[in-house]
């Protein structure tokens, strides 16, 4: 199989995965700001996974996501994770919702969208 095959198998994942995730994100929110419970840490870190999951086929897929178009911005994606770590290591959940909010709501938004527009071509 060919690199770009291979990309396009991994974006069709992204989609799929991307429709639970991002739900379970807003769930998640909703959570941190109001409704803390004992498993909310699992839950966080269950979230967190699924997010750098994402962010590495971002990666991997890059240069065709990046030929179609300028939706993501690899900066502000790398400030949103280093905004993510400093909230998590504040400890205060309110600060980890809003930068899960503002930074990784859009990004993941826009990374399924970016993909279902290649994977869209391809079929």
């Amino acid at each position: 199989m060919e690199r770009i095959d291979l990309q396009h198998d991994i974006l069709k994942q992204l989609i799929s995965y991307s429709e639970n995730l991002i739900p379970a994100l807003q769930d998640l929110i909703k959570e941190l700001r109001t409704d803390e419970r004992d498993d909310t840490s699992d839950y966080l870190n269950e979230v967190i996974t699924g997010i750098n999951w994402e962010i590495e086929v971002y990666n991997q897929c890059a240069d065709i996501i990046n030929e179609r178009s300028s939706y993501i911005d690899k900066k502000t994606m790398i400030t949103a994770v280093k905004n993510l770590g400093s909230t998590l290591g504040s400890g205060d959940y309110r600060l980890v919702a809003d930068c899960l909010e503002e930074d990784f709501i859009p990004f993941l938004n826009k990374l399924a969208l970016v993909a279902k527009m290649i994977v869209g071509d391809s079929m």
